[in-house]
């Protein structure tokens, strides 16, 4: 095992672990750049990406950039040998996902998408006791997330155009697609509703509200709601609860069911148990118990944690936990339940094909 050298894209972060370390810098920002390398005097900078992989010795990649240039600098480097971990989405639509997906098959090359949830403690808590039988077979899941809008201006103009940003779900929903999928099994069929759009800055192609269903392979079902037209700003986390944020996870199983509190970091666990001896059927959702985690740092998005696995995995050369052909699946899932919410919410069977 040697210590991986990573060059850092867009999100400039200093890595050092038995695994990983930043060697190398590269954003078109030169004050930011260079207010990092001197906090970091060790690491090269760089305006231009192909010259730090040029200039520099590099193990691996984190490419951490606005999603439209996520394609192209991924395939770049893939096509050099070297190992990339990339910022979801693979790109803003469905030919750059597939052309990304069909570079990193011919050149053998890892190419990890962060999907941090699977690794984060909270989401590993819940397939723990779903695991463990607690709930029973999973039958269905659900999301709901009431968050505050994007603004089109600074930093996040971009975002709400879906031919720079991919679209709500490639922004946002991608996370929980990608959760349902590990959770509930292949996703089979999806339909988006979605309320005419009341917020501006949002085109009638990326909807600022939305419900969709899932149909998965197993015969479970999914439903996810996200919307950014009724939480308040601006909001502290202190004050979510007031101001109309929050964002849960109910997993419904044959036995019981759990409840992730995303924000308060809680997970609430209910099993489901005789009503009456003397009736002939129904059951009561009992109390389990309620373990809380609100004290343990990036419960629901710890991105260190999917950073380190990926530099362990190329330190040992094994494969990181998800490979780009799942995660490419969950792209596609995503795109399908988009393009239902665009066109009058028509039922729209996923077909996991490459075009």
């Amino acid at each position: 095992m040697r210590q991986q050298r990573i060059g850092v894209i867009g999100w400039l972060l200093h890595f050092d672990s038995p695994y990983g370390v930043t060697v190398a810098a590269c954003d078109t920002n030169k004050e930011k750049l260079s207010a990092f390398t001197a906090k970091h005097p060790a690491v090269s900078a760089h305006t231009d990406y192909r010259e730090m992989r040029e200039k520099a010795d590099l193990d691996a990649v984190v490419i951490s950039t606005p999603n439209w240039l996520h394609q192209e600098m991924a395939e770049y480097f893939l096509r050099q040998g070297i190992p990339v971990f990339l910022e979801k989405p693979m790109g803003v639509n469905k030919a750059e996902i597939d052309s990304l997906l069909r570079t990193q098959k011919e050149t053998g090359v890892t190419c990890a998408i962060d999907f941090e949830m699977r690794v984060s403690p909270g989401i590993v808590r819940a397939r723990d006791i779903i695991a463990a039988g607690e709930i029973g077979d999973v039958r269905g899941i659900e999301f709901v997330h009431h968050r505050g809008a994007w603004l089109a201006r600074g930093n996040n103009v971009w975002r709400t155009n879906p031919e720079l940003s991919g679209g709500l779900f490639f922004m946002e929903i991608c996370h929980e697609v990608d959760i349902f999928r590990q959770f509930a099994g292949e996703i089979t069929h999806v339909q988006s509703f979605s309320m005419p759009n009341v917020l501006p800055q949002y085109p009638d192609t990326m909807p600022d509200n939305v419900v969709t269903h899932l149909w998965f392979e197993q015969g479970r079902r999914g439903t996810i709601l996200s919307t950014h037209t009724s939480s308040a700003h601006p909001a502290p986390p202190d004050r979510y609860d007031d101001l109309g944020h929050d964002m849960y996870i109910i997993v419904t199983g044959t036995e019981g069911a759990i409840r992730l509190e995303c924000i308060r970091q809680k997970i609430l666990v209910c099993k489901y148990t005789e009503y009456h001896p003397d009736a002939d059927r129904g059951a009561r959702v009992d109390f389990s118990r309620l373990e809380d985690y609100s004290s343990q740092k990036a419960f629901f998005h710890d991105i260190s944690a999917n950073h380190e696995a990926f530099f362990k995995s190329c330190a040992l050369g094994e494969p990181h936990h998800q490979d780009l052909a799942d995660a490419w699946k969950t792209h596609v899932a995503c795109l399908a339940a988009e393009r239902s919410a665009i066109e009058n919410a028509r039922r729209i069977e996923v077909k996991y094909e490459i075009d």
